[in-house]
């Protein structure tokens, strides 16, 4: 679907998630405002300038999740807005309270100056807001668990395709197949023998239950999930190019 001349925000675009969003969103032919934390720091600019069609249709905008002012300039001009960006707090934290306040606020701002932007009735807008998940630390061992495998590139085009279809609304799961832990660590092994994979004990595998169609409402939409098969094999490549597996 060719967007040319619609403009659209994507906030933390130069993350994994976000970098996927504004590539495909720019082979749409949309032009892209893409923030960033740092502007001078080539880590979070240098792919998304290499990008096809970036020359001419992405502009970087470095924001503040908390400064209205720098929310405003980014948003300026846009018909949609892709929510994906988190204030997160690097050093250890005393308070608790004070990493979700700035989980919770950072996102409250957000929304309210996109909500006094879209509205000014000029044309109508929408936002699509995509929210981190919190996680209480690792474990040593692995647990009787079930996961949900998905490919970045999917993810990304799940938020697209929620925001070019008006009628879609509420909540969409957006996984491949729902599967036991221990199913994903079998298909490493068998996909890449040579590599040491570590097996997991028979009495934590009881069923190995397999769900391939839980995510129905993103697959009425028009998206074909890549297979857990290719979803591996990307991810392998993908550590090898970068020198930290060999």
């Amino acid at each position: 679907m060719s967007k040319t001349g619609e403009v659209v925000c994507i906030t933390g675009g130069s993350g994994c998630i976000g970098s996927w969003i504004v590539r495909l969103l720019l082979d749409r032919n949309y032009t892209v405002h893409a923030t960033v934390k740092d502007l001078k720091d080539e880590g979070e600019t240098k792919h998304l300038e290499a990008l096809e069609g970036a020359a001419t249709r992405l502009r970087l905008f470095q924001i503040d999740l908390l400064d209205y002012n720098s929310i405003f300039a980014a948003i300026n001009g846009c018909s949609g807005v892709f929510h994906l960006a988190s204030p997160n707090i690097i050093d250890q934290v005393q308070d608790p309270e004070r990493r979700t306040g700035q989980k919770v606020n950072g996102p409250r701002s957000f929304m309210a100056e996109v909500t006094r932007k879209i509205d000014q009735p000029e044309k109508e807008k929408e936002l699509t807001i995509s929210f981190s998940i919190f996680s209480a630390g690792c474990i040593e061992t692995y647990e009787n668990i079930f996961m949900g495998s998905v490919h970045f590139k999917d993810v990304a085009l799940a938020h697209i395709l929620l925001y070019e279809n008006k009628s879609a609304t509420g909540r969409h799961l957006c996984v491949e197949a729902i599967s036991h832990y221990g199913d994903f660590v079998a298909k490493v092994a068998e996909l890449y023998p040579e590599y040491k994979v570590p097996s997991l004990p028979k009495d934590t595998q009881p069923g190995l239950l397999r769900e391939k169609n839980g995510a129905k409402k993103l697959m009425n939409l028009g998206l074909d999930f890549i297979p857990m098969d290719q979803i591996i094999k990307d991810a392998v490549e993908s550590l090898k190019n970068k020198g930290f597996i060999s």
